[in-house]
């Protein structure tokens, strides 16, 4: 009886254990992340890699303000040159404003990041997707037809 009994606290504990490593690793990645940030001396210095994640991790605690705030701050800072990381900035500045159904303003920044990078197939999906969701399901066709016609492209290129 007494085995049973252990048996099942282990397998109730066991999730449980993996849950808070998971939590754990995950805040020691953004800890890690904020040094590098910290230790950085200019602006210029932080890797558009740690920036996004401090987007991600700032969307996932649902401040949005503070994402596009950080976000707007960085794509002045970028140079042109760097035009898939101004697209994603952007895309990620729309999924914030999604996210706080503001849709209009999501529309457009979404629209800055196709201008800036018309075939990254994230922010296709999330253009068309913020097309259908306004009701102009025309522009979500065509979006959805590009957005076909690429992924038939990297099909026909892997083979």
């Amino acid at each position: 009886m007494f085995e049973i009994y252990l048996i099942l606290i282990t397998c109730f504990l066991l999730p449980i254990c993996y849950l808070i490593t998971n939590n754990l690793k995950y805040i020691y990645n953004q800890i890690e992340t904020l040094k590098n940030i910290y230790n950085a001396k200019n602006e210029k210095q932080i890797s558009n890699k740690n920036i996004l994640y401090v987007a991600n991790t700032y969307m996932n605690r649902k401040k949005w303000l503070d994402c596009i705030t950080m976000l707007e701050f960085y794509i002045n800072q970028i140079n042109i040159d760097e035009v898939k990381v101004i697209a994603k900035y952007y895309n990620h500045i729309g999924l914030c404003y999604e996210s706080t159904y503001i849709y209009k303003i999501a529309q457009q920044y979404y629209l800055k990041a196709y201008n800036k990078s018309p075939s990254e197939k994230e922010i296709l999906k999330n253009l068309a997707n913020i097309y259908k969701i306004s009701g102009n399901t025309d522009n979500a066709n065509k979006i959805n037809q590009k957005l076909i016609s690429l992924n038939n492209k990297d099909y026909i290129s892997k083979q």
